[in-house]
């Protein structure tokens, strides 16, 4: 058979095929040669699998773009989208290919084909297949939300190998008889193991990203495991219309399957109703990652592991720990496009050497020490093939070689990867000047400014001396002051038990960021040398602490102390909490702060959680006015910011504007600090803490 005949029978449609036309194939012998054939191979389609790899990639790569820098938050909505397309293109192949006719019978048996019968769709579902589709329709949307609430998309795709570990566990759990070993192959165990110093090495793991990031990549592992223990509980190879009955089983009821979970989901959890109408690039990066999505089910079934079916051979062609090299190669590939991609984006991701050491580790233990070996094996071979040998004499290596080899390798690219990553780090924009109040001279040294209503005051006071009790601030005597907007309050009583040296009362308006802007203004003369700004329920305690232990400093000028890393245009502000700058208060504030008008995609930095610190001379390095404007509107009970053109259907009280989200994510642009795109890149979140090699520069803008 030519190789132009293989492509197209690789590549074949759909088709319909009888029983009877089976029968008399498989008595004419050419159905077992075509079995026969297919366990002599070794190795899936090289074609295959390389449109897999750039599918795989194009869909990880567009997918997160589309979410984070197209501001698209809708993991669900894009994967019941991408099973709908799925289900249509789908559909239209299995018409194709029944209405298409050959007189080359053997070449339908080794094509793409559909079990006999014109029963409907449905009838084509296989039990035994049902924990592979619901694991795979599953796998979909929790990877999604995965790569959206994960920041750093390399963590992600480095943890691939945890794919075919999940799988070994579940083929080992259930004694399959397809398992390459009797017990759990130590490759799996090193896999995990790897893995897991991947992630504990990550500077900006989140929980949500974490959970569903993971679950998303073992789901796709359990879907393997269970693929293959389904096909051998469909009956025997030689089953044909059996496997082939259970195969399109399992492709209708994942899509079905699929089609219900993220549906269902995103109707109740996620709402479209961005104010910023889709862009043409929008769009296109829509049609690009839908169109990938289609590629690699079509091509190799799975995102991030090759998983390929297929349609001519009754048994599960993709392998397990060892993996086929082509499997392997091209997975890892495809792994390494999508790392050298996010190296060279924005945001920029922070990469450590030891990552991408584990990585490398997991990544080719995958071969077994065997598939290793034999690479080693073949590279020796192909140079005693030179034209002139340098040494003629070379003697065929040792498993210690092939180590030694791999090792060397390990080491290699693991140091060029992490040279491209800093690289790239390196080369971020620093922060635009910033306005300092030289000439202002603070009274005090450290002021605490506590929000709070109805909270516990024996909290409260918990609270305070855990922050008091941080590496800089152990050495002062911080001044705490308490604005309480509980008119029911006893100030006395509440100053004894906090502790704090004063308590003062507010109108119960504009969330905590009222409270803020009011002791701006209010006490703009008389601010402490540097303030801390938290609220009674302070977030994250945990994390919180070392934050500050491990940043606060003298020239600390601004310090966030909640969520990091998150930026957004600065015309189009948005982010994945469903917020979005409906005001236009961040081009507004950019321009009245720097004196020019900002950028359609000039980057802006977001703070969160309504908690920071911040220097006398930053705060006042802008003007009185812009605290004063901001205060008025955050505080008023009617007027333009209760617009229901701004509002929509989000929760809009005096105690609670919709305009007070805006103010909690612009404290880092009043205090010039948003611009910053080595803090945007750099800053590890509260979960990671600072890592090897941090510096406190890396999370704030210093007053030097």
């Amino acid at each position: 058979m030519t190789s132009a005949e293989s492509r197209a029978i690789e590549f074949a449609p759909l088709r319909g095929f009888d029983a009877e036309e089976a029968q008399n194939v498989y008595h004419g012998g050419e159905i077992e040669e075509d079995l026969e054939a297919g366990a002599s191979r070794s190795e899936p389609s090289p074609i295959r699998a390389f449109i897999w790899m750039i599918c795989s990639a194009t869909a990880i790569y567009t997918t997160k773009r589309l979410m984070i820098n197209h501001v698209y938050h809708y993991p669900l909505t894009i994967a019941f989208r991408s099973y709908v397309v799925l289900g249509v293109v789908y559909i239209i192949a299995l018409r194709m290919g029944s209405e298409s006719t050959t007189a080359n019978k053997a070449k339908i048996l080794q094509g793409m084909r559909k079990p006999s019968g014109n029963g409907p769709l449905l009838s084509f579902c296989s039990t035994a297949m049902i924990p592979a589709a619901v694991a795979a329709a599953a796998s979909l949307p929790m990877l999604l939300e995965g790569l959206l609430h994960m920041p750093s998309l390399p963590v992600l795709v480095m943890l691939f190998p945890l794919i075919y570990a999940a799988e070994s566990l579940i083929l080992f759990t259930c004694c399959s008889q397809s398992r390459s070993q009797s017990w759990l192959p130590w490759e799996a165990l090193v896999a995990m193991g790897a893995s897991a110093v991947v992630l504990y090495n990550e500077y900006r793991l989140m929980v949500p990203g974490l959970v569903w990031g993971v679950l998303g990549i073992l789901f796709i592992g359990l879907a393997r495991g269970c693929f293959v223990i389904g096909s051998e509980r469909s009956g025997s190879d030689l089953a044909v219309q059996a496997k082939l009955k259970a195969y399109h089983g399992f492709i209708i009821m994942t899509l079905l399957f699929g089609m219900l979970f993220s549906g269902i989901s995103a109707y109740f959890l996620e709402h479209i109703e961005s104010i910023y109408p889709a862009s043409l690039s929008t769009i296109a990066l829509m049609v690009v990652q839908y169109s990938s999505i289609v590629g690699v089910a079509f091509s190799g079934t799975s995102l991030l592991a090759y998983s390929p079916i297929f349609f001519q051979d009754p048994r599960a062609r993709f392998s397990n720990i060892p993996l086929h090299s082509t499997e392997f190669i091209v997975s890892f590939l495809s792994s390494v496009l999508v790392l050298l991609a996010s190296i060279y984006s924005n945001p920029v991701p922070v990469i450590s050497w030891i990552q991408i050491t584990a990585y490398l580790s997991a990544s080719f233990v995958l071969a077994g020490a065997g598939g290793i070996h034999a690479y080693v094996v073949k590279a020796v071979d192909a140079s005693k093939r030179l034209p002139k040998p340098t040494n003629p004499e070379i003697r065929k290596p040792s498993g210690v070689f092939s180590g030694l080899a791999l090792f060397i390798v390990v080491i290699l690219f693991s140091g060029s990867l992490s040279f491209l990553a800093s690289t790239s780090v390196n080369s971020v924009d620093q922060s635009l000047p910033s306005t300092f109040d030289l000439a202002y001279t603070p009274e005090t040294r450290f002021d605490i400014v506590v929000s709070i209503y109805n909270e516990d005051p024996g909290m409260v006071k918990e609270m305070l001396e855990a922050v008091k009790a941080t590496a800089m601030l152990k050495s002062l005597e911080p001044n705490v002051i308490i604005y309480t907007k509980d008119q029911t309050a006893d100030l006395s009583k509440l100053k004894e038990t906090t502790g704090a040296n004063a308590v003062e009362f507010l109108e119960n308006l504009g969330r905590e960021g009222a409270t803020y802007l009011h002791h701006i203004v209010d006490k703009w003369d008389s601010l402490a040398e540097q303030t801390m700004f938290i609220q009674a329920h302070a977030h994250n305690m945990r994390e919180l602490i070392p934050r500050i232990d491990d940043y606060l400093v003298p020239e600390t000028g601004m310090l966030s102390l909640g969520f990091t890393g998150v930026q957004c245009d600065c015309e189009t502000c948005g982010d994945r909490w469903g917020w979005e700058d409906k005001y236009d208060a961040i081009p507004v504030l950019y321009e009245k702060i720097y004196s020019e008008s900002c950028s359609p995609n000039t980057p802006i930095l977001l703070s969160y959680k309504g908690q920071f610190v911040a220097s006398a001379r930053r705060i006042r390095g802008i003007s009185k006015s812009i605290y004063g404007g901001l205060l008025e509107t955050i505080t008023s009970k009617d007027g333009w910011s209760h617009n229901q053109t701004y509002v929509g259907g989000a929760v809009d009280r005096p105690d609670n504007p919709y305009f007070g989200f805006t103010v909690e994510r612009i404290w880092s642009l009043l205090m010039q600090c948003a611009t910053d795109g080595r803090v945007a890149a750099k800053c590890p979140s509260l979960l990671s803490g600072m890592g090897r090699g941090g510096v406190v520069g890396d999370c704030q803008c210093l007053d030097r």
